[in-house]
């Protein structure tokens, strides 16, 4: 866990952000947008567990599940926060290069899977922390 914050650090600190002087603006857009990204994961995930598996068997259960999900309040407040998202997205791209944008999305493996690991009590087993430590390498090679 260590090395993953050292390399995040690192990825803040120095050679992916490449202006000057930082800009805590478009950063602080990137931290609502992680959060966002990983609060709107965890809501999916609630609201769809509490409505069991999608039906594939036939065409009407499929057309009565999805009536259940658009009753769920958890799909609303994801879909309200993939609009806040969207916005913020915006926001963020419209300030720096999407080259160099779009690399920095891919933190939101690390925070979905921790914020599942602690909220829904999923299993973070090793493995994953090694994929999300060479999903993280990836990125510092791509903005690069």
């Amino acid at each position: 866990m260590r090395t993953a914050l050292s390399i995040y650090r690192h990825l803040l600190r120095l050679e992916f952000w490449r202006w000057k002087r930082v800009n805590y603006y478009v950063l602080a857009l990137f931290a609502v947008l992680l959060a966002l990204d990983t609060a709107i994961q965890l809501l999916f995930k609630v609201g769809v567990t509490h409505q069991g598996i999608f039906p594939l068997h036939s065409l009407s259960a499929a057309a009565a599940y999805l009536a259940r999900i658009a009753n769920e309040p958890m799909i609303w407040l994801g879909a309200v926060g993939m609009v806040l998202a969207f916005l913020t997205w915006l926001a963020i791209i419209a300030r720096i290069e999407l080259s160099k944008a779009h690399p920095a999305t891919a933190f939101s493996y690390v925070t979905v899977t921790l914020a599942s690991g602690i909220f829904l009590h999923e299993d973070v087993s090793v493995l994953k922390i090694a994929g999300i430590l060479l999903i993280m390498l990836g990125v510092y090679l791509v903005a690069e």
